[in-house]
C-alpha cells in the first residue's frame, strides 16, 4: 500500500452525531483486556525526503516518503478475528451476481474457527441481521449456511441501513485483541447515500476499518473507495461476480496475518513549510491525520506527502516534517504503541548540488503518486461533469510523467503514462454521462420519483474503473 493522495473530492451532508451513536450502538466488550508485554518492535518508520538539498532563497518544491514496515509473522497464537459481512441483495444481484456471492459467503464461513465471530447482514429495500455476532460453533455454521441459502434478490439498494447493523454486529462481536473488519459488497448506487458520512466518521471513531466491493458497472466507485479510504479498509473493483470468492479469501488472510492494527499517522510542518493536501488525509492543527487501519505481516505502506518550502538562506537547515504513527500490537498484547521520525534538509545555493542531492528511488515515488493522484482526481472531476476541469488536470500530469520518464526510464511510470492516455480518450464520455445524470436528476426532482443512474458505455465504465482501482492500489 502506497500513500493517500489528494483526490476524491466527495461532498457529503453529516448526519447528527447523537443520533448516529444510537443507530450504532452495540454490546461493549466483555473480558479482561489480555496482559501488556514489551513492544516486539515488529513495526517501524522511516521519514525521508526525496532530495537532501532545496535551493536557498527560492520558493521549493519537494516531497517526504514515510514509510511504515512489518516485520514477518512471529510465532504464536493468532488474535480471534471479528468480521462483519454487509452484503447487498437488492434486485439488480440478481442471477449470478447473487449465487457468487452466496459462494463466496459459505467457502469464507468455512475457513473461519470456533475462536472467530461472524456476524451476516443483507440490505435491500431495507436492512436485516440474518445471523448476529456469533463464534463460529458447528451450531453457527450450520446457522449461517441456512441463512445464505435463504438469500434473494430484491428490492432497492438501502446501503446506509445496512452498514448501520453492519457497525452494530462489528461492535457486538469484539473480543480483546480481535481483527476487526466490515466488510461491505454493492453493485448499485444507494438509495440515500447522506447517512454514510456520519457512518463513516462513526466506523473511524470506533476503529472499524471498512472493506469495500464493487460488482460491476453501476455502483458508485468514488463513493466505495472514500469509504474504505476514510477508514483505513480497501477498495475492490470487480469486473466478474467469480471474483468474489477471492477478494473474500484474500481479505481474510490479510487478517489472519495483522501484526498491527488500528494505525493512525500525524503529520506536523516544520516552521515555513507547507503540506499540500493528501486525499485520506484530514487537517489537523499545523498538519494532517489519517487513518491508516491494520498492518499485516512484510507489508510496506509508503505515503508520499508533498511541501513546499519558503527560502531559507545558504546552508541552513530546513525542518521539514514531524511524523507520529500509533498503533495497537496485534501480536503478543503490548497495548497501545507509538513511532516517531522526523525530516530536514539543507538549503544550498548551488543547484548542481541540490541536483546531485536528489534520491532517485524516492522521486520516482512521487512522480508515481502525483501520476496516480491526477488519475483519480481526473475522474472526479469528469463524474461531476466538470470535463474542461479533468482535461486540464490530465494533461499537466501527462505532462509532468513524460518529463519524469526523461529523467529516469521506469516500467510502472510508464504503465501510469499510458493509463493517464487512456483515460484522457475516455473522459469526454464520463463527462457526458454525467451530464445526463444531472439532467435526469433535475428531472425527476420535478416529478418527485428518483432518477435512474447514468453511466457511461460499459466499456468506458470497465476501463475507468479498472484505472481507479490500479490508482487507489498505488496510493493505498
Amino acid at each position: 500500500m502506497s500513500g493517500p493522495s489528494a483526490l476524491l473530492r466527495h461532498t457529503y451532508t453529516f448526519i447528527a452525531a447523537a443520533a448516529l451513536l444510537a443507530a450504532c450502538s452495540g454490546k461493549k466488550p466483555t473480558g479482561a483486556p489480555l496482559a501488556a508485554s514489551g513492544d516486539p518492535r515488529l513495526i517501524e518508520l522511516a521519514v525521508e525526503p526525496t532530495a537532501g538539498k532545496v535551493l536557498a532563497t527560492e520558493v521549493g518544491e519537494l516531497a517526504v516518503r514515510i514509510r511504515v514496515s512489518a516485520a514477518k509473522l512471529p510465532p504464536g497464537e493468532r488474535p480471534p478475528l471479528n468480521l462483519a459481512l454487509v452484503l447487498d441483495t437488492s434486485g439488480s444481484m440478481e442471477g449470478e451476481a447473487i449465487e457468487e456471492e452466496k459462494r463466496a459467503a459459505r467457502q469464507l464461513v468455512e475457513r473461519l474457527t470456533p475462536r472467530d465471530r461472524v456476524s451476516l447482514v443483507v440490505f435491500h429495500s431495507t436492512a436485516e441481521v440474518l445471523v448476529p455476532a456469533t463464534p463460529v460453533t458447528d451450531q453457527a455454521r450450520k446457522q449461517l449456511a441456512d441463512a445464505i441459502d435463504g438469500i434473494r434478490a430484491r428490492g432497492t439498494t438501502d446501503l446506509a441501513s445496512g452498514l448501520t447493523l453492519g457497525l452494530q454486529q462489528a461492535q457486538a462481536g469484539r473480543a480483546p485483541q480481535s481483527i476487526d473488519r466490515i466488510v461491505l459488497l454493492g453493485d448499485g448506487v444507494p438509495n440515500d447515500p447522506t447517512p454514510l458520512p456520519g457512518l463513516v466518521a462513526h466506523a473511524v471513531q470506533q476503529r472499524l476499518s471498512i472493506t469495500t466491493l464493487g460488482l460491476g458497472v453501476e455502483f458508485d466507485a468514488e463513493l466505495l473507495g472514500k469509504i474504505a479510504t476514510d477508514t483505513g479498509g480497501r477498495y475492490h473493483y470487480l469486473d466478474e461476480p467469480g471474483q468474489v470468492a477471492t477478494v473474500f479469501e484474500d481479505e481474510l488472510l490479510k487478517m489472519r496475518q495483522v501484526i498491527g492494527k488500528n494505525l493512525a499517522l500525524n503529520l506536523v510542518a516544520g516552521p515555513g513549510v507547507m503540506l499540500e493536501p493528501l486525499g485520506g488525509f484530514q487537517p489537523m492543527g499545523n498538519g494532517l491525520h489519517a487513518v491508516l487501519g491494520d498492518l499485516t505481516a512484510g507489508e510496506i505502506m509508503d505515503v508520499i506527502v508533498p511541501l513546499k518550502v519558503t527560502g531559507r538562506r545558504d546552508g541552513a537547515t530546513v525542518e521539514l516534517i514531524d511524523a507520529t504513527l500509533t498503533f495497537e500490537d496485534a501480536t503478543i498484547g503490548a497495548g497501545p504503541l507509538r513511532r516517531t521520525g522526523f525530516a530536514s534538509v539543507n538549503a544550498s545555493a548551488d543547484p548542481a548540488a541540490v541536483a546531485a542531492s536528489v534520491k532517485t528511488q524516492i522521486a520516482l515515488a512521487r512522480d508515481r503518486a502525483r501520476a496516480n493522484s491526477a488519475i483519480l482526481d481526473a475522474i472526479a472531476h469528469a463524474r461531476a461533469g466538470n470535463l474542461a476541469g479533468a482535461q486540464a488536470i490530465l494533461e499537466a500530469a501527462i505532462g509532468a510523467t513524460r518529463s519524469a520518464l526523461e529523467l529516469h526510464d521506469d516500467a510502472d511510470l510508464r504503465r501510469d503514462l499510458e493509463k493517464l492516455e487512456t483515460l484522457r480518450a475516455d473522459l469526454p464520455e464520463l463527462a457526458a454521462a454525467a451530464m445526463r445524470a444531472m439532467q435526469a436528476e433535475h428531472a425527476a426532482a420535478g416529478a418527485g420519483a428518483m432518477p435512474a443512474p447514468a453511466a457511461a458505455p460499459v466499456d468506458v465504465e470497465r476501463r475507468t474503473r479498472a484505472i481507479q482501482r490500479d490508482a487507489l492500489d498505488a496510493l493505498h
